[in-house]
């Protein structure tokens, strides 16, 4: 990253959670039947809908996972833990189908592999080094009776979300500066494939990078990994958290890309995104992988039905 970035070579990049699987190429050589992906925020082509038949893990299961990440909230060793979970997909699915027909902000399709189609921004970069990241935690059904309202003032979701706020500000200062946040507790609606809505909220936090950003830009950017938003607060200590609670919710026992980061350098711009909203192809057959902040405010029951609130392809 740091080489294609001083020789203002345009490249697309895609780095797992753990940061130990990465894929760098350099827009010239990336072949379409491999990958293709979409940073535009523009509708998909294909106009069709889908049904995404799910096989809910146990609650019990989940909730064993709960608790252990409620022990460390309680003992002050994190303030905030996103848990996520891998759950099994039946009937027919066709990931190119689901890149080609998804409306998302960010879309990536890897064939046989994946597909990912994520409302969330990691960070963008302007030509002169301004940095922008975008940090969404908190979500609602839209259908509710003053939905904006509650989610902004439900206790739990906001500590959520000023805890990632504040981590992703101390985050950018590693690395930039002029730190300042220029919107908080914005909201965004989004089209579930069966035209049901839910609203999620997000924040915009800026600074300032060097002007050699280009040319340490694998440098500076892992040093932002992973995405605090899909990790929680304190960082080092929440990851561990993170490996001994989610040893049971996955199929391979790893998020794998899945939260991972994935963008494009375009010469003179930066833009990435937070893998969310996300199908693998695993040896096991299909899974959507999702999940939600815990904090000591939560409760097991609700934030198992927010896995399952956000197990959907947009398609409106």
């Amino acid at each position: 990253m740091n080489k294609l970035g001083q020789e203002n070579c345009p490249f697309l990049f895609v780095i797992s959670y753990d940061m130990a699987s990465n894929v760098v190429i350099p827009l010239d050589r990336l072949n379409p039947e491999e990958i293709q992906f979409d940073l535009s925020g523009k509708r998909g082509l294909l106009k069709r809908s889908f049904s995404l038949a799910s096989e809910r893990i146990k609650p019990e299961v989940y909730k064993i996972a709960f608790r252990k990440v409620k022990e460390e909230l309680l003992k002050g060793n994190s303030f905030l833990t996103n848990l996520t979970v891998s759950t099994p997909l039946s009937g027919e699915i066709d990931l190119f189908q689901i890149f080609k027909s998804a409306n998302a902000k960010y879309r990536l399709w890897i064939k046989n592999k994946l597909v990912c189609f994520s409302p969330e921004t990691f960070l963008t970069v302007s030509e002169r080094g301004e940095i922008a990241t975008f940090p969404m935690k908190g979500t609602i059904d839209a259908s509710l009776e003053n939905a904006e309202q509650k989610l902004k003032s439900d206790k739990k979701e906001l500590y959520e979300h000023t805890t990632i706020v504040d981590l992703l500000r101390n985050d950018l200062s590693m690395v930039a500066d002029q730190i300042r946040v220029e919107r908080f507790q914005y909201i965004d609606k989004i089209i579930k494939e069966d035209n049901s809505e839910i609203l999620q909220m997000s924040s915009e936090i800026r600074g300032q990078l060097p002007n050699n950003w280009k040319e340490t830009l694998g440098d500076w950017f892992f040093k932002l990994l992973p995405a605090g938003s899909i990790c929680g607060a304190p960082k080092a200590k929440t990851l561990q958290i993170i490996q001994e609670a989610e040893k049971n919710l996955h199929l391979n026992g790893e998020r794998g890309y899945y939260s991972g980061i994935f963008g494009v350098f375009d010469g003179t711009i930066l833009n990435s995104a937070v893998m969310i909203r996300f199908i693998e192809k695993t040896e096991n057959g299909y899974v959507f992988k999702s999940g939600g902040g815990i904090t000591h405010l939560s409760n097991a029951i609700k934030e198992y039905e927010e896995i399952y609130q956000k197990l959907y392809v947009p398609v409106g």
